[in-house]
């Protein structure tokens, strides 16, 4: 396994520790909110049924030649305003269009989008190889955009 790919998994792992020891008492089941179908629309890729990931979290994994993954995490508000505090290595960029507040972090070879709405703040995490940090950041926006629809 290469080092950047190790990054990734590693942070991946934290992030979502990080957000199961956060997330709201009253999440959604994340599992329910977003089909099969609209995951693979949204990765461009099959994937199989949503896993839960702990509490207010899923994942969801690519099939075949493609190993996408996307998994959303529900946290709380203070997790989501401590996630704006700017970090060396990472860019922290406002994004317009979605929710009631959203933004992006990318550094560590990891892409993510926050997302408020109403009293819901939920992280996407979607992981496609190959694809750049802009080309992560659109397929988060369109996960988001669909999820919001839910809540």
């Amino acid at each position: 396994m290469n080092t950047n790919k190790t990054r990734v998994l590693f942070l991946a792992t934290v992030a979502g520790l990080f957000c199961q020891f956060s997330v709201a008492a009253d999440a959604p089941d994340a599992c329910s909110l977003l089909s099969s179908q609209d995951v693979a629309a949204a990765l461009g890729a099959e994937v199989d049924a949503g896993a839960n990931a702990g509490p207010g979290a899923c994942r969801w994994n690519g099939r075949g030649n493609r190993p996408a993954t996307l998994r959303i995490n529900f946290s709380k508000a203070r997790s989501f305003d401590i996630g704006k505090t700017p970090v060396s290595g990472y860019t922290k960029t406002p994004e317009s269009g979605i929710g009631d507040d959203a933004y992006s972090v990318v550094g560590g070879g990891v892409v993510t989008l926050s997302v408020k709405k109403g009293a819901a703040f939920v992280i996407i995490f979607v992981q496609v190889p190959n694809a750049s940090p802009e080309q992560t950041k659109a397929v988060e926006k369109k996960v988001a955009l669909k999820l919001l629809k839910k809540l």
